[in-house]
């Protein structure tokens, strides 16, 4: 009897949990920004990104699907390069893959394309993120801007297909 009472306190305990408010990480600052490849009809980011998770456990994220935004026209997208875990309240630097449209980016205006190259400005982040804590999986929603602000630049050289 009493092994039964455990196991439903436990079972409980995981309910509760599972019910729990599971906030989305927090993208704290950019750490670096590399464009590397500039083709005819799309721009690889390479991002270093701080990121920072508010949560009471340690998040895991596999998979992206965020859309990425310049002056409120939709630029591209948002890729996670290798799984990214975060332990509880804590900030981490993690790598992302920005593969940005040129006809979007033009489209936002040259303002847009000067900033991306000036490492300036401001870029929107919006869609979700599959978030795992303990044996819970959840779909995270992302909407944020990110200031890109003060980047330390990196020394490599671009190629160019245009």
């Amino acid at each position: 009897m009493t092994k039964i009472r455990s196991a439903i306190i436990v079972l409980l305990i995981i309910l509760l949990q599972s019910c729990g408010k599971f906030l989305p990480p927090e993208f704290a600052g950019i750490n670096t920004i590399d464009v590397t490849e500039v083709r005819l009809k799309q721009i690889t980011v390479r991002v270093n990104a701080a990121v920072y998770n508010p949560n009471k456990h340690s998040i895991t994220v596999r998979n992206a699907d965020i859309d990425v935004a310049m002056h409120d026209i939709k630029a591209g997208k948002l890729l996670v390069d290798s799984t990214i875990t975060i332990a509880a309240r804590t900030q981490a630097n993690c790598n992302f893959t920005l593969k940005l449209s040129t006809r979007e980016i033009f489209k936002a205006g040259l303002s847009a394309a000067d900033e991306l190259f000036a490492k300036s400005g401001e870029i929107k982040l919006t869609g979700t993120v599959d978030g795992e804590y303990a044996i819970f999986k959840r779909k995270l929603d992302i909407d944020t801007t990110v200031k890109v602000g003060d980047i330390v630049p990196r020394e490599k050289t671009l190629q160019h297909d245009l």
